[in-house]
């Protein structure tokens, strides 16, 4: 006999996922004064990179790396030259301390060699050995055809557009976060800073 809390479970799996446009109704209609679509492109966006990023991570796999590690030869490909850990970070939009144990896989791999920065003997370089170029010649062309055909309910155009627009969604939420911490740097500076108490006098 099924427990009350196993039925539960059932009748959940079995309803059906509700659309992006349930969900954003559902929210919208908690605060009249949103239409909602704010939402609707966070949804839409969530939906469609974690599709791609699990795709992605399966393909990878099969060639012994992780997305960041495909990722991290592909940009040091495209630079095509030696890159600081910093500038590989902000290029790849990550941390630079999440970089450190991908890149100690992939020199590992001797797919990458690190470096001594002559101009900043403080940091460290990363290069493609000629085995990761080697590496990227022999997947890359099988890797853009998968793109191509997982992108192929859109048209040129659309990819285009759909780049700009994403330009244009990135750039209005760094200007928001800087108008943010504007506001606060404003607050902390109209906040009166505390009295310090008197030190005890000791007779």
């Amino acid at each position: 006999m099924q427990s009350s809390k196993e039925k539960s479970i059932k009748r959940a799996a079995g309803q059906p996922a509700l659309h992006l446009s349930d969900q954003v109704a559902a929210s919208a209609a908690v605060d009249k004064t949103l239409d909602g679509s704010a939402l609707w492109v966070l949804l839409a966006i969530y939906r469609a990179f974690a599709i791609l990023d699990r795709d992605q991570a399966e393909e990878v796999a099969a060639m012994g790396l992780t997305p960041l590690q495909f990722n991290i030869l592909t940009t040091l490909q495209r630079t095509r030259q030696p890159t600081t850990m910093g500038t590989l970070a902000s290029m790849l939009v990550v941390k630079p301390n999440n970089l450190s144990g991908n890149i100690s896989a992939l020199a590992e791999k001797g797919l990458i060699r690190r470096e001594l920065n002559s101009a900043d003997q403080r940091s460290l370089l990363a290069v493609l050995t000629p085995d990761g170029e080697a590496f990227l010649k022999e997947h890359l062309p099988a890797h853009w055809l998968r793109l191509e055909r997982l992108m192929g309910g859109l048209t040129r155009e659309q990819r285009l557009q759909m780049v700009m627009l994403l330009k244009q969604l990135t750039t209005s939420i760094q200007e928001e976060q800087e108008r943010e911490s504007e506001r606060e740097i404003d607050v902390e500076k109209k906040v009166p800073a505390r009295p310090r108490g008197r030190a005890l006098e000791v007779t």
